[in-house]
């Protein structure tokens, strides 16, 4: 049986993220177009609330388990496999992209009262010539712009999610689990580490406790996320096909 967790990296992608700045970036380019090889290697992706029900209809939706658990996008039945990166670097046509994939090589840092647009300072994203120009005339060019605006976006859907799961915690829907996959060849596929919302404990749930969920306007993102078990056994067989090619 091959087993494997999920894991969630704080950032996730990022080793060396930078504050961006003329005097440190002012001849550099961004790699355009940029791919999304950097995803290759990562099972679980996190995602924000209002994501939920859009990614649903193509990854199992789970939760990181620990203090800070999050919705994320299960991209693989093992650890350093997402199965929806092709060699080339291209996400699987089609499918939903989470936002928090898309705000790459960008990232927000708070500092002090400020907030400041870092980039990923890496040899494949930041180059001398052939790019994107991250600056024009001294000025940040419109692709900072734009991506200032992205994060900014990223980070209040962040915060969104952050009372959603802990809604959730608070009514005791949320436990852990194994999910453990049947392949076509007849073997199997265990992942643990994640936890998912207890349908039976959703309706187990008061009048009053299940209209709160309904007046807080979760209740899309939770039936989304218990559909999204479903998408497991295609996962198993997007395995296969991949391994196939």
């Amino acid at each position: 049986m091959g087993e494997g967790a999920i894991t969630v990296m704080k950032p996730l992608f990022y080793d060396k993220p930078v504050t961006i700045s003329l005097q440190r970036h002012g001849a550099l380019q961004l790699r355009a177009p940029m791919d999304f090889g950097f995803a290759r290697a990562t099972n679980a992706v996190p995602l924000t609330l209002a994501e939920i029900p859009l990614a649903a209809q193509w990854y199992p939706i789970a939760f990181s388990a620990g203090e800070a658990a999050r919705p994320v996008a299960i991209l693989g039945l093992r650890e350093g496999e997402n199965l929806f990166v092709d060699d080339e670097g291209g996400w699987r046509e089609g499918a939903y992209v989470p936002i928090y994939v898309r705000r790459y090589p960008f990232i927000l840092r708070q500092e002090d009262d400020l907030v400041a647009l870092c980039i990923e300072e890496a040899d494949d994203v930041l180059l001398p010539s052939g790019g994107a120009p991250l600056f024009a005339e001294g000025e940040p060019a419109e692709l900072l712009q734009s991506a200032m605006q992205f994060c900014r976006s990223a980070q209040a859907a962040e915060r969104a999610t952050i009372p959603f799961v802990e809604g959730l915690r608070a009514l005791g829907l949320l436990d852990g689990r194994t999910a453990t996959i049947a392949m076509p060849d007849g073997g199997k596929v265990s992942l643990s580490g994640f936890l998912t919302i207890d349908e039976a404990r959703l309706r187990g749930l008061s009048d009053d406790s299940f209209l709160e969920l309904r007046r807080r306007g979760w209740l899309s993102a939770i039936f989304s996320q218990i559909q999204s078990t479903l998408n497991w056994g295609r996962l198993a067989d997007r395995m296969c096909a991949v391994a196939a090619a």
